[in-house]
């Protein structure tokens, strides 16, 4: 009789049950193995996910070094990434593949006889080492996350230099997503920026300051949003107009009277957005470049023209 399929609660149980990764473990596993294939693409079902072979290690000194390398870090043990991993590692012995590990983004392993996954703690060398053997993506792919988290670094510290200082004081709480902290947010922001009109400037130039207006940005930059939302949307208009006007806070309207969640409701607002706004939102997008942006401003002219007929 067919075993019933688990649910997702009972296969977390049953992976619960499971001992721990140790180095210890993958030692054991290396005993004796003859060949190591790395093949694209993660593992699925105990098995590789692509037939592509990447690297053959058959040398036994490139096994013995791939296997100090597969070191993890103990303490690092038990999550879970979601993904299945970007290469499998198929360990041979006698022509038969004794066991495969998913390595995922260069950074952690996975194996289905633990609990969970393994924070390697020799990247560096690891991914060095594959490329002198001939696999040169691990590295390339190790070096770009580098880049990309610098790159991060710096676009968080000018964001945080624009937004008011309340956003530093919580900005523990932002970066962890906690669920509770924007109304102490606001209140701060209030003692610090009393009046109201100088407020709402202040978050529109935060979400205005920004390299991805529309999709892929980081969750902090999402907050201002989140606070503006609480203001009425003939407050904003006003502020916006009694303002300079300038680029910083024009790309700060445009991303919110675009954003997603206000153009669910943008027709029940139309008569609140002069046209004058419009285009001063349509001549700041050209101006910085941002096509999608002047497309947005195209479909929101188009409503409003739509409401005035």
């Amino acid at each position: 009789m067919p075993t019933p399929d688990m649910t997702n609660e009972q296969r977390l149980a049953a992976i619960n049950n499971l001992p721990k990764a140790t180095n210890a473990s993958i030692r054991h596993m290396f005993a004796g193995i003859d060949k190591v294939l790395l093949k694209d693409d993660g593992v699925y079902d105990d098995k590789a996910m692509s037939d592509t072979v990447l690297l053959t290690l058959t040398a036994p000194e490139a096994i013995s070094r791939i296997g100090q390398l597969l070191e993890i870090d103990e303490t690092m043990t038990g999550f879970h990434c979601m993904c299945l991993g970007s290469y499998a590692i198929e360990l041979h012995a006698h022509n038969t593949i004794k066991y495969i590990i998913g390595l995922h983004h260069g950074t952690s392993i996975r194996y289905s006889g633990w609990n969970g996954d393994a924070a390697l703690s020799k990247t560096e060398e690891l991914v060095t080492f594959l490329s002198e053997q001939g696999l040169t993506q691990p590295l390339e792919e190790h070096i770009q996350r580098i880049k990309d988290s610098e790159a991060g670094e710096t676009a968080q510290r000018n964001w945080l230099q624009t937004a008011p200082e309340t956003f530093r004081k919580h900005w523990a709480q932002i970066i962890n997503m906690d669920s509770d902290y924007l109304s102490a947010l606001i209140q701060d922001l209030h003692a610090e920026i009393p009046e109201q009109r100088q407020r709402i400037i202040a978050l529109l130039q935060t979400f205005g300051k920004t390299d991805k207006y529309w999709s892929g940005y980081p969750y902090y930059e999402s907050v201002p949003e989140d606070i503006l939302k609480t203001y009425k949307v003939k407050d904003i208009i006003h502020a916006y107009l009694l303002s300079d006007r300038n680029y910083k806070t024009r790309r700060g309207l445009g991303r919110f009277l675009c954003s997603y969640d206000f153009k669910k409701i943008r027709k029940n607002y139309l008569n609140e957005i002069p046209m004058e706004v419009i285009d001063d939102l349509d001549k700041c997008f050209e101006h910085i470049g941002e096509k999608r942006g002047e497309n947005e401003i195209f479909s929101l002219r188009k409503e409003k023209e739509k409401s005035l007929s």
